[in-house]
């Protein structure tokens, strides 16, 4: 596939013989459906589109809309462009190549896409897709709350469906068949910087990624490709490094961090955003953070949701009350808070000598 789950879905630019268009961009804030007929034979693909429609009921009622494309080839034109069945519904595409020549196995690929533009499941669009049930599958994954006036809200961004099913599991397999140990406060006192057990402010279990470590590049691809470029399209910052990258275990006997700011020692005074990444939301209970500067809500991103901050906010994660909450973490800075780092490196090592 020229893109997976958890992408950003191509720009797509497309008409229909009607004259109707279609474009991501203009798509943004309704989950869609992309139907890619290109790999297909336009005979084949006529079959495709009257199934579609014979199922527009069924995805009105799950709030999706459908976009059906194919390439702006003679052979589609030919046989689509005059059918009045098809030349509002079959978009034509140019140069849209990814998606021309998107198909699973020969069939056609249904791409379903969420409100942002990222990819949430890619499904061969064939006889045995059963629509209903992939629809309903996929349903908490590109649900939406109902709208409501809010007087206040955390300066935070949740970003939903950035890590797929199969990374979260992964993760989480790495996590209990590797060591792991309390989690430890970061300190700093006259001797200089440490870290501390306290389980009456802190009770978690973690195990680092290592660069040595296979998921180790694939948490840091996800990082630079889809979590790094939604701080700079939020905020206008532009992240260089990550701070270490921990896979973390709270359980229902007790797991917490109450609550803290992540940049508040010398040592970790250069950490500028905070993000955790959920990996089995909503295998437990408890566990949401809170951010009690700014409101009274409790975040808890869906699996494979990550929800970021500045390392500034206060925010405390609440106790798990049921099973275990598995999440990803780390900290993110831009090239000046690196170079506070290496300044203040620099400054203990003298400080030693």
């Amino acid at each position: 596939m020229p893109f997976s789950i958890g992408d950003r879905a191509p720009v797509i630019l497309g008409a229909t013989a009607s004259g109707r268009f279609f474009s991501l961009d203009a798509q943004a804030g309704r989950p869609v459906v992309l139907a890619a007929l290109g790999g297909l034979e336009p005979e084949l693909a006529a079959s495709v589109l009257q199934k579609l429609r014979d199922s527009n009921d069924l995805f009105q009622a799950a709030g999706v809309d459908v976009a059906a494309l194919a390439p702006a080839s003679p052979p589609f034109t030919a046989r689509f462009a005059a059918d009045p069945q098809t030349r509002d519904q079959l978009h034509f595409l140019s140069g849209a190549a990814e998606v021309e020549a998107t198909h699973l196995s020969g069939a056609a690929a249904a791409i379903l896409v969420d409100r942002s533009g990222r990819v949430v499941d890619i499904a061969a669009l064939d006889g045995a897709l059963d629509l209903s049930a992939w629809l309903g599958k996929q349903a908490p994954r590109i649900w939406a709350e109902p709208s409501q006036i809010r007087p206040a809200c955390a300066p935070v961004l949740i970003i939903p469906n950035i890590a797929p099913p199969q990374l979260c599991r992964a993760l989480i397999d790495h996590f209990e068949a590797s060591p792991h140990e309390a989690g430890a406060m970061a300190a700093y006192g006259e001797t200089g910087a440490y870290s501390k057990l306290d389980e009456a402010k802190k009770k978690r279990r973690d195990t680092e990624l290592t660069a040595d470590m296979p998921l180790y590049g694939e948490v840091l691809k996800l990082f630079t490709t889809r979590l790094i470029p939604e701080i700079k399209r939020a905020y206008q910052a532009e992240m260089a490094f990550a701070d270490r990258i921990l896979i973390a275990r709270y359980d229902d006997t007790g797991g917490y961090f109450r609550r803290h700011r992540d940049n508040a020692a010398p040592h970790t005074a250069f950490r500028e955003f905070a993000v955790s990444l959920n990996l089995n939301t909503p295998e437990y209970e408890g566990g949401e953070l809170l951010f009690p500067e700014y409101d009274d809500h409790r975040y808890n991103p869906p699996a494979g949701g990550a929800i970021v901050f500045s390392a500034s906010l206060l925010h405390e994660a609440a106790p798990v009350t049921r099973g275990s909450r598995y999440v990803l973490l780390s900290f993110f800075g831009g090239v000046e808070a690196q170079r506070r780092l290496t300044a203040w490196v620099e400054s203990q090592q003298g400080k030693a000598s």
